[in-house]
């Protein structure tokens, strides 16, 4: 069935990646499936990086964001390695625009059976002018499966 899965996530926000790192994990266990990570850092600085604060743009280790991404990716993989899934990881730089074209070209070098896209890829998808990364992907009519995880619960009632 599922032999080959790429999880796009982003690895920050554990909250909105727990459906779809949860789902990943389920079917990699029960199919025996390879689960390769993918996760985006920030492909461009906004003016703001640069100027906000007192570092004046200069980072401290503490406040590398790619090293706590790659930090952040290395738990996931480690997480369903654990759980007792084959699992790679891999962080890429591409601006939110170039983000449904990379998935669909690693999950054919990969050749994967299913993408799972974490939620945060259908955010901005009620934007009139802007089609989410999910809605991009599903256009593209990938020949694998593709599984759009279910937002977090919000909190306060069933």
């Amino acid at each position: 069935m599922y032999r080959r899965i790429l999880l796009a996530i982003d690895a920050t926000p554990a909250e909105e990646n727990r459906s779809a790192v949860a789902r990943t994990e389920q079917i990699g266990r029960l199919t025996g499936a390879t689960v390769y990570v993918l996760h985006f850092a920030r492909a461009h600085i906004v003016p703001g990086d640069i100027i906000a604060g007192s570092h004046f743009g200069v980072l401290s280790a503490d406040d590398d964001a790619e090293a706590a991404d790659r930090q952040a990716v290395q738990r996931l993989v480690d997480n369903l390695a654990a759980a007792g899934v084959d699992a790679h990881g891999e962080m890429l730089s591409a601006t939110e625009h170039d983000m449904a074209e990379v998935i669909l070209q690693r999950a054919g070098e990969r050749n994967v059976d299913l993408i799972v896209l974490g939620h945060q890829h259908h955010r901005g998808a009620g934007n009139l002018f802007r089609s989410s990364v999910a809605e991009r992907v599903i256009r593209r009519h990938p020949p694998c499966s593709i599984l759009l995880a279910r937002p977090p619960q919000a909190s306060g009632g069933e």
